[in-house]
């Protein structure tokens, strides 16, 4: 018989295996569990008034165990002036990067305990737009009229990566090619608008846009329209891709559990349908930037629906347990940034290698990250 009690953390059964799984290279592991009651519980968690409250970080992680990864960064922030002499950003009434800056950093050391330490080497502020192919640059008019009508192809068109990373808008600090040739950086931080042709994230191949940088780095796209929320939602999307490169689909989708879901539609019905289905509220696992372990549609950041999940479990890794707690969006406050924060929580982090795998997979998302002594 399973014994399980109001409190919100672990299921313990007689008579029925615990759950149990340890790393194995990706291969597939059996689980046993007893489903009707499981779900008979957490119908119950509600109506007995508990809410599972999780910490912030999960207890297998300790500060003796972990890393520190210093990044260094070169932000260049496209403001460019509108015809009255005024910033594009103050115009619009739009928000300040270098608030937002702080917030992001303060974020990333909160999700990654410490693990990650950006540190911004220079702000370089341009008062015109990023060029696009072909030369291109927007006039002001040009500009607006994409806010209004993004039609023109100019308006969707990226921006000349090369070009931009090549070119001196701050000739006491250089270009951002020579920064990163020169090790005074790791990665570049893009500001901008709406249509100014960012990626949310790119990796730079070695001695490619930078011909004389012979290791590949990041450059990041954000957008000072949007709020600190979204510029986790870009780094959440560059983890998912450098993560799976670095371990497979194989073990990412045992982490994440819900990567199939990206194939829906964006249509969020009130309740769960066929093209949206309802998750498994007893097998659920960390999930991904769009999809919370409990989530039946994208972005649904704030469902209170209640599953069983295994996120914390892999603070533990490459020693998995199988350990379930209960999850719903009051753990991560019912928000984007609160749960991005939480899911990037979730990523292992000790030190070493295991099957040639990362312990520490921040080491994935900031591959240019220099090991140093937690401060």
């Amino acid at each position: 018989m399973c014994r399980l009690g109001c409190n919100g953390r672990q299921v313990h059964c007689d008579g029925c295996p615990q759950r149990t799984s340890r790393f194995d290279g990706g291969r597939n592991v059996v689980k046993r569990r007893c489903p009707s009651v499981l779900i008979r519980w957490l119908a119950g968690v509600l109506a007995c008034g508990m809410v599972a409250v999780l910490a912030a970080q999960p207890s297998g992680a300790s500060a003796a165990q972990r890393e520190h990864l210093r990044v260094r960064v070169y932000v260049l922030d496209f403001d460019p002036l509108m015809d009255d002499g005024v910033p594009l950003s103050v115009e619009r009434g739009w928000n300040d990067p270098v608030g937002l800056d702080d917030e992001y950093r303060s974020d990333v050391d909160a999700a990654s305990a410490g693990v990650v330490d950006q540190r911004i080497v220079r702000t370089s502020v341009v008062r015109a737009y990023p060029t696009k192919p072909g030369g291109f640059t927007f006039a002001n008019a040009q500009y607006l009229g994409c806010l209004v009508d993004s039609s023109p192809s100019y308006c969707a068109a990226l921006i000349d990566y090369s070009r931009v990373l090549n070119t001196p808008y701050d000739a006491r600090f250089g270009t951002a090619c020579e920064a990163l040739r020169q090790k005074r950086v790791d990665e570049v931080w893009l500001w901008g608008g709406p249509w100014f042709g960012y990626l949310e994230h790119l990796m730079v191949a070695a001695n490619t846009s930078c011909p004389q940088v012979s290791r590949p780095f990041v450059v990041m796209g954000f957008n000072y329209e949007r709020t600190v929320a979204e510029m986790l939602h870009d780094l959440g999307h560059r983890s998912e891709t450098m993560i799976q490169a670095g371990i497979g689909f194989g073990l990412w989708d045992r982490f994440d559990g819900r990567r199939g879901r990206y194939a829906q539609d964006f249509a969020c019905p009130a309740q769960p349908d066929v093209a949206h289905p309802e998750v498994d509220p007893t097998n659920a696992h960390a999930g991904n930037v769009h999809f919370p372990p409990n989530a039946y549609c994208h972005y649904q950041y704030d469902r209170d629906y209640p599953v069983l999940s295994d996120a914390d479990d892999w603070a533990n890794f490459p020693n998995l347990t199988g350990r379930q707690t209960v999850v719903n969006a009051n753990i991560w406050g019912g928000t984007q940034r609160g749960f991005l924060i939480w899911w990037m929580g979730r990523f292992p982090r000790k030190p070493g290698i295991s099957q040639g795998v990362q312990n520490d997979w921040w080491r994935y998302v900031f591959p240019s990250g220099r090991s140093h002594p937690p401060p």
